[in-house]
């Protein structure tokens, strides 16, 4: 399969994931008066959108490294994809009967499920990278995506708001280093 179809197509559902996160932070400003703003999903809102400009780039790098793929390949990619869509269609809310308790409320209820999306996004990168692209696991992405795997399910399983908003926390810079390393030359 040519890179440009790949590009294409990962690019248009990428595209309506950052669509669908932009509109929930329409959403979160628009109930901003009447519902309790939290900050925690709104990180994670900052988190998803620098991971989707982030993937975005890399995709438009591929074809510097190949010009074509295998169907298997594409698959992983979109597969990819479609769990920062996922991620960003559950994060924050886009309905009124979601937006009445606050945004804290429709996080701890819903909105955490988007953790597991987006740690299966950072899982199958992992994948994709070290056996699609023989990228060995001692390089420097490793070392921000295995924490970058394991701290979404860590929040995911954590009741308690100290919990999760420390991890939030931590993640922050986190996100921030990897995209460093990934924009490093």
């Amino acid at each position: 399969m040519n890179f440009p179809i790949v590009a294409t197509v990962i690019s248009m559902v990428l595209g309506l994931s950052v669509t669908r996160l932009l509109t929930g932070l329409v959403t979160v400003f628009r109930i901003r008066r009447s519902s309790q703003l939290d900050w925690v999903p709104l990180a994670w809102s900052g988190i998803l959108f620098l991971t989707q400009l982030q993937y975005w780039w890399a995709i438009n790098q591929l074809s510097a490294l190949r010009p074509t793929f295998q169907f298997g390949e594409f698959l992983f990619l979109v597969l990819m994809t479609l769990m920062l869509f996922l991620t960003a269609a559950l994060l924050l809310p886009s309905r009124g009967e979601d937006e009445a308790r606050g945004l804290r409320v429709y996080f701890e209820e819903d909105g955490r499920f988007a953790l597991l999306s987006l740690t299966a996004f950072f899982l199958f990168g992992l994948v994709v990278n070290v056996f699609g692209f023989q990228s060995p696991i001692e390089s420097a992405w490793a070392v921000t995506d295995i924490p970058m795997i394991v701290l979404p399910v860590l929040a995911f399983l954590s009741r308690k708001r100290n919990y999760y908003a420390a991890i939030t926390a931590l993640y922050l810079p986190l996100c921030a280093l990897d995209v460093w390393i990934s924009l490093a030359p």
